[in-house]
């Protein structure tokens, strides 16, 4: 009798399908009408034929290009606007390096005058009438300011720091910038992964709903089997459209750091998700630290400005010094009734100021400069704490996350296993739709923990290569095995 009752439930299933995806799928993935179809029969064929891609292309309204992560990182690197302001900026520290350099050759310049005199003029005690005379004068003057005391020397100085430090900047920025792509992309990735899962799930409530539906009809089940599962097809729903939100703006921060349109939605090509190993498990933590001190190019950045601090001082220290110079100029000078010629005159100078407003004003400058000094030291100390910080979490990360996928995959194994005894029960009559319901429940929770796993681990592998300043292109490719 039980056998009889079953077989009935589930060609009246059969019968509301069309009816329960059109109150409650939404979806391009179609269900039609079979009647010579078990319930195990609909889970084998509708739960594993969805069409991802083309339900996020309905669902987002948008066409999609497909994307791996090698490609990305390509793009990123020729695109990402802070690469390019930080490249720019460089280059501007780069000129007012050669700038400085430049004062250390000599100024040159001229002037001069042509002047005509008309009419009565007193000249020596003697007024002379109807005088008229063309004067010229031309004057070349070449000046050297021997360095000013030191000063051009020690601003030279300074400006190769900071060129340095701008040049530091500039491939931190390229890290950060391959950084996020990877961190980007694999949320991405996650998130249509999420899509996938959330969809077959709606599809397994809807069929749920259909069943509580027919077994009310019969007189089999209750009305709260009923409201409990369009509660559980709702609660499905909202957790598709919050894994299609999430994955909406996964593509605008991916392309965002690619320097791409923001409006581009991008497709990971991948189907699934796969562990990427980037770093040796043999490594020990305070090797990544060591590896950090080494090759961090922000630290290395830090240390210029350090430097470029110090030479600032110097630079203000030598209000004290003395300040020679040389002038050397050569005049032509007459009229042109009486003919145009040369003479020549060289000086030396030295002038001397005791400093800045009786030396208060560069005592106080140099007191100032001091405090700077400490707060760029202190910035950088606060800097490898957090990178300490930031290597201790992804080195934890990276070591448990990884242990997490095996038993995330164990468990999907048991879960797959679970829902096949479960359905075969059901069919045989010797079961309950609730088994099957908490046997999907199970696999659906345990394919996300997978992922979210994988996604963790590839995240801390990348993130110890940041954090050391190890991480390029180059090796993210050659262990990008999708």
């Amino acid at each position: 009798m039980r056998r009889i009752i079953v077989f009935l439930l589930i060609f009246l299933f059969l019968q509301y399908i069309a009816k329960a995806e059109e109150k409650l799928f939404e979806s391009p993935v179609e269900m039609p009408y079979h009647t010579q179809m078990t319930l195990s029969e609909f889970f084998e064929k509708y739960v594993k034929d969805v069409n991802i891609e083309k339900f996020i292309k309905n669902e987002i309204k948008n066409d999609y290009v497909e994307i791996s992560l090698d490609k990305c990182l390509d793009i990123t690197l020729a695109n990402n606007f802070n690469v390019k302001i930080d490249y720019h900026d460089y280059k501007v520290s780069k000129y007012l390096y050669k700038n400085a350099l430049s004062k250390f050759l000599p100024l040159l310049y001229t002037n001069s005058f042509i002047s005509d005199y008309r009419g009565q003029f007193l000249v020596g005690g003697v007024l002379r009438d109807k005088f008229h005379e063309t004067a010229i004068s031309v004057n070349i003057t070449a000046e050297h300011l021997l360095t000013e005391g030191g000063k051009q020397i020690f601003e030279a100085k300074a400006s190769k720091y900071f060129e340095k430090s701008k040049n530091h900047e500039y491939n931190y920025s390229k890290s950060e910038a391959l950084y996020y792509t990877i961190k980007y992309y694999y949320e991405l990735l996650l998130a249509k992964l999420n899509i996938e899962i959330f969809l077959r799930n709606l599809v397994e409530r809807n069929a749920q709903l259909a069943q509580a539906n027919n077994m009310y009809y019969v007189g089999y089940g209750t009305k709260f089997d009923v409201i409990r599962s369009k509660s559980e097809a709702a609660q499905a729903k909202v957790k598709l459209l919050t894994a299609l939100n999430q994955f909406r703006k996964a593509q605008a921060n991916l392309s965002n750091v690619m320097g791409i349109n923001v409006e581009t939605a991008l497709m990971p090509f991948e189907n699934d998700i796969k562990p990427i190993e980037l770093t040796d498990d043999k490594t020990q933590l305070e090797d990544y630290f060591k590896l950090a001190i080494a090759n961090r190019e922000d630290l290395k950045s830090y240390k210029d400005l350090i430097s470029y601090e110090k030479q600032q001082k110097k630079v203000i220290l030598t209000d004290f010094i003395p300040k020679p110079y040389i002038d050397y100029q050569q005049q032509f000078q007459g009229t042109v009734n009486h003919s145009v010629k040369p003479n020549y005159t060289t000086a030396f100078y030295l002038s001397w100021m005791p400093g800045e407003n009786l030396g208060i004003g560069t005592y106080t400058k140099v007191k100032a400069q001091n405090e700077r000094i400490k707060i760029k030291k202190l910035e950088m100390e606060n800097k490898l704490r957090q990178i300490k910080d930031a290597l201790i979490s992804e080195y934890s990360s990276s070591y448990f996350c990884k242990k997490k996928i095996l038993e995330s995959k164990n468990r999907m194994d048991y879960t797959t296993e679970s829902i096949n005894l479960a359905m075969g029960r059901f069919n045989q009559g010797q079961g309950t739709l609730l088994d099957v319901i908490q046997a999907q429940t199970e696999a659906t929770e345990a394919r996300i923990g997978y992922i979210e796993s994988v996604k963790e681990y590839n995240l801390a592998q990348a993130g110890l290569l940041f954090n050391t300043g190890t991480l390029s292109e180059n090796i993210v490719k050659k262990n990008y095995n999708p």
